[in-house]
């Protein structure tokens, strides 16, 4: 039996659209998240290679896990401290030497930077409107504990009892 992974009704499946349709929760589901038998919708729980995500539009990000936005967050807050640090060091260079060289270095720093502190914020946007809250540190343990909470989620059916347990 097909049921609505958000509230564990039956769905209605309509073949003219190839759409199932929960009456409870009063919308038309992607046939790829209905589940069966009063299961609980997945969490995806992906440490993938971090470089492919960062070149991603909005829309795409926002179809990452929350915590593929975490782990892609605390990598784009390194780059970003990274370039401000390069930016810093091809400035102190270029007022030492008076070299192009290093005020070109300097100027695609800035540009990096820029590029990570806008993804930055749109990552950040996007954590804010699922948690409520931007965290300020993103550590590996920050990260653990996530995954632990993910892992210790209630995963059992959604099944309401409709007759009384009897006391014996």
């Amino acid at each position: 039996m097909k049921t609505c992974p958000y509230c564990g009704s039956n769905v209605e499946f309509n073949e003219m659209n190839n759409q199932y349709y929960c009456d409870f929760c009063c919308m038309i589901l992607n046939p790829l998240i209905v589940k069966s038998n009063g299961e609980r919708i997945d969490i995806r729980v992906n440490e993938a290679p971090l470089d492919v995500h960062i070149d991603k539009t909005t829309p795409e990000l926002m179809t990452l896990s929350t915590f593929e936005l975490l782990y892609l967050l605390k990598a784009i807050r390194k780059e970003r401290s990274d370039m401000y640090g390069y930016m810093n060091t091809f400035y102190k260079a270029s007022q030492q030497d008076n070299e192009e060289a290093f005020k070109e270095y300097e100027e695609q720093s800035g540009k990096d930077y820029m590029f990570f502190t806008k993804k930055a914020f749109i990552v950040e946007n996007i954590i804010r409107t699922r948690l409520g809250y931007v965290p300020t540190r993103i550590t590996d343990s920050y990260l653990a504990k996530y995954v632990e909470y993910i892992k210790n989620d209630k995963n059992k059916p959604m099944i309401i009892r409709t007759e009384r347990k009897n006391k014996v």
